[in-house]
């Protein structure tokens, strides 16, 4: 069963990231996660003591995604190969700051992030196997 456990972010665009932060604060409560980054981006969580970050607002029309979580490599694997079983197309797995991860377009365009939620120090942006991910699972 392909299975996923929990939305872990949204990425939105806006042409003014503080004001639209500000929006989210105000209405939502949401909480600044960490301080925006030189590119203005601004993390927004909901428990901001979790470390998680909810909400990403950029000013980069081309990030907006959604990000969806899967706790074991099993899940993991499972959400791919079903993916691949209904024809789409699915970019990774790769490895990026959140853990190793793949993303695909929905039908309406929408890009879509699955990220396999476990820690490790390996260098953002490296192309993985799932071979070398069970290696690395047997390890840890």
């Amino acid at each position: 069963m392909a299975k996923v456990s929990r939305l872990e972010h949204i990425t939105l665009y806006a042409h003014d990231v503080r004001r639209l932060a500000a929006f989210y604060e105000t209405a939502l409560e949401l909480k600044e996660a960490k301080t925006p980054g030189e590119d203005g981006t601004a993390k927004l969580g909901i428990d901001p003591s979790s470390g998680r970050r909810e909400l990403i607002i950029m000013n980069n029309p081309h990030h907006m995604h959604l990000a969806f979580c899967a706790d074991t490599l099993n899940d993991f694997k499972a959400v791919w190969h079903k993916l691949k079983d209904l024809g789409v197309f699915t970019q990774g797995p790769y490895w990026q700051q959140e853990g190793p991860t793949f993303s695909f377009f929905d039908p309406e365009g929408n890009h879509v992030q699955i990220i396999w939620t476990v820690q490790a120090e390996l260098p953002a942006g490296r192309t993985v196997t799932f071979e070398q991910l069970e290696e690395w699972a047997d390890r840890t």
